[in-house]
């Protein structure tokens, strides 16, 4: 009896316990309101050069039919509730700083993601990179830009019905099956000879795993020509860094993993290069670009130092974002404060997370460097329309989430 009595004290705890974890709130992300003055360096930064970043992702907006979805899956929105600020925007005359600020400040409403406080995310940096290359095959320019495969298939599962969840795959048919498409190692190996147009020959795998990363780039030819591409699609494979490879085998610390660092190994140790690059299952398609200008996904041209590439699933393409970090410096250990409005024009795909960013720096030298050693931690402040920002369910976006 005395057993069945302690079994009996036991299975009611469980039971209780198991009912008051149920009855426990998740911690939650929500969106709070905050304002211009909370903005570090605001009345600093240089606002004129941001807002001539905004009309360019205003020209989509206006070109979109007003009802068109342009939101992010946590954040919806349409074209129309762009479209009254891009309208004000492209009357702003003279286009100066003062201007500038009193825009944003008429139609903007500042808030930021929090979960119990302020959520800090990390910053990194990418550039257009420079490769060399050939139109023939050669024994030095072996590595192939290719186009998009024409036995590539993508599908979204929404489309066929709005309770499937927003989740693209990409794949390919075998034998009437839908299977996952080829990834990077079988790709190298051959797997898409004859399946794809191949753009370019160039030099050097390393350049064409940056060019991917960077997603879009510069190829000088061996004629003089200049060729422009960019991203394209890709194989629907998960991304893994290969930083993060190097650090896993001991080679790199989290500290040391930078592109420049990444480079110099896999050179000083070519044997190396396929084995550590195919652990990134991964793979970009490009296309042929013309113009000079990188674009971004949403389908603009960049502005270096101006344009973010975000977590499409959070952040809706076009928004102007806050940014408080810090970049490096050529030549010195001592990051620069970086206190900027960005323009939300572009993802990547390891850019995951409500706060995170990349930030384009344009081409050359300097843009190289800094996206090369750029990893920090900031903080974000979106700037959403005030008659979106002000919406009572919008500061519960993430409520039933973790």
């Amino acid at each position: 009896m005395r057993h069945k009595k302690y079994y009996t004290i036991i299975v009611i705890s469980m039971l209780l316990l198991g009912f008051t974890l149920w009855k426990a709130k998740p911690d939650v992300m929500t969106i709070k309101p905050s304002s211009f003055k909370q903005l570090p360096g605001w009345d600093q930064a240089d606002i004129q050069t941001s807002f001539t970043t905004f009309q360019v992702s205003c020209k989509a907006f206006l070109r979109q039919d007003p009802e068109r979805p342009v939101g992010s899956a946590e954040i919806p929105m349409r074209a129309k509730d762009w479209q009254p600020a891009c309208l004000a925007a492209a009357k702003i005359k003279p286009v100066n700083e003062a201007n500038a600020r009193k825009f944003f400040k008429r139609w903007f409403q500042p808030v930021e993601f929090y979960n119990k406080k302020p959520v800090n995310g990390l910053f990194t940096g990418y550039y257009l990179p420079l490769l060399h290359g050939k139109m023939q095959r050669t024994a030095e320019y072996s590595v192939p830009i290719y186009g998009v495969p024409a036995n590539m298939i993508t599908l979204n599962l929404n489309d066929f019905g709005s309770d499937l969840p927003n989740r693209r795959l990409v794949g390919r048919f075998v034998n009437n099956k839908f299977v996952p498409f080829h990834n990077r190692a079988e790709i190298n190996k051959g797997a898409l000879k004859d399946k794809a147009p191949v753009l370019v020959w160039v030099n050097s795998h390393i350049d064409r795993l940056f060019l991917e990363i960077q997603g879009s780039g510069v190829v000088q030819l061996d004629t003089g020509e200049t060729m422009y591409v960019g991203y394209a699609g890709e194989n629907g494979a998960s991304y893994t860094p290969v930083g993060k490879v190097l650090v896993e085998r001991g080679i790199m610390t989290k500290q040391t993993a930078s592109m420049q660092g990444i480079r110099a190994y896999l050179e000083a140790n070519p044997e190396e290069i396929l084995p550590v690059i195919n652990r990134n299952k991964s793979f970009v398609f490009f296309q042929i670009l013309h113009h000079s200008a990188a674009m971004g996904a949403q389908g603009v041209a960049l502005t270096p130092g101006y344009s973010l590439a975000v977590d499409r699933k959070w952040i809706p393409l076009g928004t102007p974002l806050w940014l408080s970090t810090t970049r490096p410096v050529i030549d010195s250990d001592k990051p620069k404060k970086l206190q900027r409005l960005m323009i939300a024009q572009d993802t990547g795909g390891a850019i995951r997370g409500a706060v995170r960013g990349d930030v384009f720096w344009g081409a050359g030298d300097e843009a190289t460097y800094i996206a090369g050693k750029m990893k920090n931690e900031g903080h974000y402040w979106l700037l959403l329309p005030k008659h979106r920002a002000t919406e009572p369910r919008l500061g519960f976006i993430n409520a039933n989430k973790t």
